[in-house]
């Protein structure tokens, strides 16, 4: 469920903070779309190839690897100096989060029969739509609040020590 969040509120916590991407990083129009833009055509560009190399190569195995590479990228958007390096962290995070994406829906499936499973996807439904809606105002937030004085580069350094976490804990399950 973290991965699912992570994913999603990252798809969104950065629309808010595009203004001041823009004037930090001294960004084009076309810049800024891409921002966005790079994240969701890298992810559905690989998302159902990486749903049948989970099932070639281990979920688990590629959850983690989707985990870490997902909270990597997220450090490199954290700290690009460039909208190109901003863009291109933002290509590695969206090929990241559909890496990690199927994976946990696959193991809800084969984790639960009947209404269980019903409930699982039913709790994943209701996360989606939470990340989605909290990762506006998350944006916001972050950005304004300046933690650090990181200003919006929080928005994706928040990521590293979540999905640092999720990794690990990923690893320590039976």
């Amino acid at each position: 469920m973290v991965a699912a969040m992570v994913d999603l509120i990252d798809g969104t916590i950065v629309n808010v903070a595009l203004p001041t991407i823009r004037r930090d990083l001294h960004a084009g129009a076309s810049q800024v779309e891409w921002v966005v833009s790079a994240y969701m055509l890298a992810f559905a560009a690989v998302l159902i190839t990486a749903g049948s190399l989970g099932d070639l190569f281990g979920r688990r195995r590629l959850f983690v690897a989707g985990t870490v590479a997902f909270g990597l990228a997220s450090l490199s958007a954290g700290v690009a100096g460039t909208a190109d390096e901003l863009i291109a962290a933002r290509v590695v995070q969206g090929v990241a989060a559909a890496v990690m994406s199927p994976q946990v829906l696959a193991t809800f499936r084969a984790m639960f029969a009947g209404k269980e499973r019903g409930m699982a996807f039913g709790i994943y439904g209701a996360v989606l739509g939470f990340a989605s809606a909290i990762g506006l105002v998350l944006g916001g937030v972050l950005t304004d609040a300046n933690l650090f004085g990181w200003g919006w580069r929080t928005i994706f350094l928040v990521n590293v020590p979540i999905t640092a976490a999720a990794a690990v804990a990923t690893l320590w399950v039976v």
